[in-house]
């Protein structure tokens, strides 16, 4: 086996070191290839067993090909910019990118490039790639579980100072209808019966979001998912903009789902919101009820099934960077202090037992996927 003792007394450029070279990377554990000199730039002259196992790949797919080939269609551009131009200065380099494999999935690799040329020849370079996904993984999971605590202590923080306002708020109404409850005037019955509905609706949203930034769980029972999803929507229509369209999608023999109904709607108030302004309110919202019958693996409870729903708009969707971290709070492509609204999703589903996954991608709008366990 040739090691590197064997390529040291060896010039880099000669014909004798390209052959052992090509041996070390050939016999190297690790996924490696070699870049040579091209008219277009550094192009692959040879990769190795273990580069395509790592990434699914064959020979013909990679050999003569700039080393762009490796990446993700939705990667980080400006990465592989900059790995460029170490490339075309002959210099060592070094990035964290987002390669791609051939079934379309993609990880996280840890890219080394070393000039092996002498001063003075075509440049030609050894890589390495290291895959770190799992590292990036626990990294983001370290990060989010911590956002998450700030997030809850500064729920509770505003909700205990904004249920003190409300309670004032409450009993001012009180005393309104109690005074006013006799006069006819259509606009006093009105405007009292409106400040009624909607301070016991801020009442139980304050409760919901203490609930969350304790950590209690909710009171889950048996529900109708389609008929509670229904009413969710006849009272959200009212708020959204006018140039969204809403589209419901029921099918038949829906088993009764395990939940909240009122932690139901204030997580799809806050994916509605989300696809709107996703949207700049103009386009198409589609929500789609589903079975899953028992027996998936996959689910939490398989012997029961599920039952869930899926909300799909025709927004500019998530670049993968965007999707990876979009349900950690304060996560927005729009004005920064934004963006708590799907980390507060997913903790309203993790106390009920159920589970969020978004599906998206770049300019091809966003999908949610809500799952609750059905109740048979």
């Amino acid at each position: 086996m040739t090691s590197l003792a064997d390529l040291a007394p060896v010039p880099p450029g000669s014909a004798q070191g390209i052959a052992a070279a090509d041996a070390f990377v050939a016999a190297l554990p690790l996924p490696a290839f070699l870049l040579a000199p091209s008219e277009d730039g550094p192009v692959l002259s040879l990769v190795n067993a273990a580069l395509l196992t790592l990434t699914g790949l064959d020979e013909a797919d990679l050999l003569g090909r700039r080393i762009e080939s490796l990446a993700c269609r939705h990667g980080d551009h400006a990465g592989w910019t900059a790995l460029q131009e170490a490339l075309g200065q002959g210099e060592a380099a070094r990035a964290e990118l987002l390669f791609a494999r051939r079934d379309g999935s993609s990880f996280w690799g840890e890219i080394h490039l070393v000039p092996l040329s002498a001063p003075g020849d075509a440049p030609r370079f050894l890589g390495q790639i290291v895959d770190v996904t799992r590292r990036r993984d626990a990294e983001d999971a370290l990060t989010l579980s911590r956002q998450r605590e700030a997030l809850g202590l500064l729920t509770n923080s505003v909700a205990h100072e904004f249920n003190n306002f409300l309670q004032i708020l409450i009993g001012y109404i009180d005393g309104l209808k109690r005074r006013l409850g006799d006069r006819p005037e259509p606009f006093i019955q009105r405007a009292v019966t409106r400040s009624t509905e909607a301070s016991e609706r801020a009442a139980v949203l304050t409760r919901q979001l203490l609930a969350h930034s304790r950590r209690i769980a909710p009171d889950v029972r048996p529900v109708d998912l389609a008929a509670a999803v229904q009413s969710c929507l006849d009272r959200l229509r009212l708020g959204l903009p006018a140039g969204i369209q809403l589209e419901l999608s029921i099918p038949e023999d829906l088993p009764p789902a395990l939940c909240n109904p009122i932690q139901l709607e204030l997580a799809l108030s806050h994916i509605l919101a989300n696809a709107c302004e996703a949207m700049s309110g103009q386009g198409r919202i589609r929500v789609a009820l589903f079975a899953v019958e028992p027996g998936d693996r996959s689910l939490q409870r398989p012997e029961a099934g599920a039952v869930g729903l899926t909300v799909s708009d025709t927004g500019h969707g998530l670049s993968p960077e965007m999707l990876s971290r979009a349900l950690a709070p304060f996560a927005t492509t729009r004005e920064s202090g934004r963006g708590a609204g799907l980390a507060i999703v997913h903790g309203l589903m993790k106390r009920q037992n159920g589970t969020i996954s978004i599906d998206s991608r770049p300019g091809e709008g966003a999908s949610v996927r809500l799952v609750f366990p059905a109740a048979r």
